[in-house]
């Protein structure tokens, strides 16, 4: 709990995503849709933030997040 810096980002990071990266993946998966792709998230995260690793969990929360 001494890690955490406001209710939001607890929120988000209690579903598996990245607080660094929601912003990112939400718009990634808005401009892609059903098209979204593990691969098409990472290349995406990348040019946002050229030293994040995108991990497979953050992608699959995402997916399941966003994708409803």
């Amino acid at each position: 709990m001494e890690h955490i810096v406001n209710y939001d980002s607890f929120m988000n990071e209690s579903a598996g995503i990245h607080p660094a990266i929601f912003k990112e993946l939400k718009a990634y998966f808005e401009k892609s849709g059903k098209k979204a792709n593990f691969e098409g998230a990472k290349k995406e995260i990348l040019s946002k933030m050229p030293k994040w690793n995108l991990s497979k969990e953050d992608f699959e929360e995402a997916k399941k997040e966003f994708l409803k």
